[in-house]
C-alpha cells in the first residue's frame, strides 16, 4: 500500500503515550499509515503520492474543541460584533447602522459587549438600546452568553412588564423600580429562545462557524448547546450537509430548561455515543450556576467584588441528582455547567451520588468548566474519576475580572496543576463565543495563566506546553470515547492535522499566542492551507 500524502522534514508531534516527536508522517486516504524518520515514510511514496515538505514545522493531531456552542458562534456572525467596542455610543452607532437595514418590526441583534472593558465601566440599559429604535426589537448578548440587554420594544413584545417576577436561576435587573432591561441567566434564556433564528439562519451561522473553526486548526468539536429545542436536529442537518464539517460530539442540553432536554433525550430511548465518527450524542448536561465573568458564578463564600453577592443556582441538589441520577441510570455520560466552587461541589455530589447508587466502571463523567476548584474538590475528582473540561483562554480575557471579583481564588480556578499532580485528566475548550476559538491562545494562557493587561492570574497552576497540547488533542478524543480513532498520530487513526508556522516545542512560551495554523487536515483532506512552499512528487 502506497501513502495517498506524506509530509515531511517536520516536527510531528504525536501525543502518543510516550509523546514521541518524528520527522514524517504518511497517511492512505483518511487513516494514518506509518509514522517516523524521513527516509522511513518515504518509502511508502510513489509518483502518484502528494508529499509535503514542512520545513520544521509543528504538525500535530487536530485540535478537539471539547466545550464549545457552534451554533451561537455562527449567529453571532450574522449580528453586530460588539466586542470591541470601546464605549456605549459607539455600540449604539453599529446597531444604528444595522436597523437602518432591517425591516421595522424585525429584531437587531448585537453580541459581545463586556461592560469591563466599556468607557462608561456599566452594562447597557433598554434606554441605551431605545435612543438606537423603538420600531426594531433589540437584543445585545454580552460576551458570557449568560446576560443580555433589550429594549423597550423586545420587551413589550416578550408580554414583560413591571410585575413579572424574576425566574428560578434569573433576574430581571431593576433601577428605581423601573425594569432596565438587563437580564440575567434564566431571564436572558427565556428573551433568546423568544427572539430565536430560523433555521435557515442557524444552517447558515453553522457553515460560518465551521469554517472559522478550520481556520484555526479544529477538526472535532463537542458541542456545547444552543437555546431551542431544534438545536440537535439543526447539528445533525448541518454535518449531514457538510456545512459543518467538523467531527461533533454533542452534549445533550440546552440553554434553557435544560432538565426539560434531558428528560426528553431519556423519554426518547437514546443515549451517549449513538451516531458515528462524525456525529455522536455525548453526555446529557444541565446547567447549575452562572458565568465566570458576569459574574454570576454560584461561589461558596461572596464576591470579593460584592460581600452581598454569591452568584446564580439553576438547580438545587435534589433536583440536580433526580435530574443526572436519571441519566447515569439509564447509561448516558453526565455533566453540567459549574462555575463557582459552590456549583463545582454540587456536581461532584450528583456524581457521587449516582455512583452510589448504581456503580459503574469508566463512565467519564464530566464537569463543563470547573472554573473554581480548591484543593477539596479537586481531590473528590480524582477519586471519583471525573473529567474537567477547563477554559484556560478565560484566564486571558477575564483574568482582570477575576482578580476583581475573585481576589486569592484566583489561585484555585482552573487548577490545571492541581489536576496534573493528582493525575486528574483534563480536556480543553474554548467556549467560544464567549472567548476566542483559538487553541493557541488556550494553550499560551495556560502555560503563561497572564491576562491581557498582563496580570499573573494563579499562576501557581500553570502547565508545560506538552499538558495543554495533550488538553487539547488526546484528552478531547478520550472524554468523549474516541481516543481508539483520533487525538494522536499514530498508525491506523484518522488523518486529522494542524500544521503550525514554527516549532511549538521550541517556541518560547510567552509567543505561544503568536502562533499561527498554516494547514489543517481533516479526514485526509487539506481543508485549510496557507502554506507556500509544496513539494509535489513528478
Amino acid at each position: 500500500m502506497k501513502a495517498t500524502k506524506v509530509f515531511i522534514n517536520g516536527e510531528v508531534v504525536t501525543v502518543d503515550s510516550a509523546f514521541s516527536v518524528h520527522e514524517a508522517v504518511a497517511i492512505f486516504e483518511n487513516r494514518i499509515l506509518s509514522v517516523g524518520a524521513d527516509d522511513v515514510v518515504l518509502a511508502l511514496a510513489d509518483r502518484n503520492t502528494e508529499i509535503i515538505d514542512l520545513e520544521g514545522r509543528s504538525l500535530l493531531p487536530g485540535f478537539v474543541d471539547s466545550h464549545a456552542h457552534l451554533e451561537i458562534y455562527g449567529t453571532n456572525k450574522l449580528g453586530v460584533n460588539g466586542k470591541d467596542v470601546k464605549d456605549i455610543k459607539e455600540l449604539q452607532e453599529k446597531l444604528t447602522e444595522a436597523a437602518q437595514t432591517t425591516p421595522t418590526g424585525q429584531w437587531v441583534r448585537g453580541w459581545g459587549y463586556n461592560q469591563n472593558y466599556l468607557a462608561e465601566g456599566r452594562h447597557l440599559t433598554r434606554w441605551d438600546l431605545d435612543e438606537v429604535s423603538t420600531e426594531h426589537p433589540i437584543i445585545v448578548v454580552r460576551t458570557c452568553g449568560h446576560i443580555s440587554c433589550v429594549n423597550s420594544k423586545a420587551l413589550e413584545l416578550a408580554g414583560i412588564n413591571n410585575d413579572i417576577k424574576d425566574p428560578v436561576g434569573g433576574k430581571y435587573v431593576r433601577e428605581n423600580g423601573e425594569l432596565a432591561g438587563l437580564l440575567l441567566e434564566a431571564a436572558h434564556m427565556q428573551m433568546f429562545l423568544f427572539a430565536n433564528y430560523s433555521e435557515e439562519e442557524i444552517l447558515n451561522g453553522l457553515e460560518l462557524a465551521s469554517q472559522d473553526f478550520l481556520e484555526k486548526g479544529i477538526t472535532s468539536v463537542h458541542e456545547a448547546g444552543g437555546y431551542g429545542p431544534d438545536h440537535i436536529r439543526c447539528l445533525q442537518k448541518a454535518v449531514e450537509s457538510k456545512q459543518l464539517k467538523q467531527r461533533v460530539y454533542t452534549l445533550y442540553g440546552s440553554l434553557h430548561d435544560s432538565p426539560g432536554m434531558v428528560q426528553k433525550g431519556l423519554e426518547g430511548g437514546m443515549m451517549t455515543g449513538l451516531g458515528d465518527e462524525w456525529f455522536k450524542i455525548g453526555p446529557a448536561k444541565v446547567f447549575i450556576d452562572g458565568s465566570s465573568s458576569g459574574p454570576t458564578a454560584k461561589t461558596r463564600e461572596p464576591y470579593t467584588s460584592n460581600p452581598d453577592d454569591s452568584g446564580i443556582l439553576y438547580l438545587n441538589q435534589e433536583e440536580l441528582n433526580q435530574c443526572l441520577g436519571k441519566a447515569h441510570e439509564k447509561g448516558w455520560q453526565i455533566t453540567a455547567h459549574a462555575i463557582g466552587d459552590k456549583a463545582v461541589e454540587m456536581m461532584i455530589q450528583a456524581i457521587e451520588n449516582a455512583l452510589e447508587q448504581h456503580p459503574r466502571k469508566d463512565h467519564r463523567h464530566r464537569i463543563e468548566h470547573s472554573g473554581m476548584t480548591p484543593p477539596d474538590l479537586v481531590q473528590k475528582i480524582r477519586q471519583s474519576d471525573i473529567i474537567p473540561i477547563p477554559n484556560p483562554a478565560f484566564l486571558y480575557e477575564f483574568g482582570d475580572g477575576y482578580i476583581n471579583d475573585y481576589g486569592d481564588r484566583t489561585h484555585t480556578m482552573f487548577p490545571l496543576k492541581s489536576f496534573t499532580d493528582n493525575d486528574i485528566p483534563f480536556a480543553f475548550g474554548s467556549d467560544s463565543p464567549m472567548t476566542t476559538v483559538d487553541p493557541l491562545l488556550g494553550i499560551h494562557a495556560a502555560v503563561n495563566r497572564l491576562s491581557k493587561s498582563g496580570e499573573r492570574v494563579g499562576d501557581t497552576q500553570n502547565v508545560s506546553v506538552q499538558a495543554a497540547i495533550k488538553a487539547y488533542t488526546w484528552y478531547g478524543a478520550y472524554v468523549s470515547f474516541e481516543e481508539d480513532i483520533k487525538g494522536s498520530i499514530e498508525e491506523g487513526k484518522l488523518a486529522d492535522f494542524v500544521v503550525l508556522n514554527d516549532s511549538i516545542l521550541k517556541c518560547e512560551p510567552e509567543r505561544l499566542k503568536d502562533l499561527q495554523v498554516e494547514m489543517t487536515i481533516l479526514d485526509g483532506t487539506i481543508e485549510v492551507s496557507k502554506l507556500t512552499r509544496r513539494v509535489l512528487n513528478e
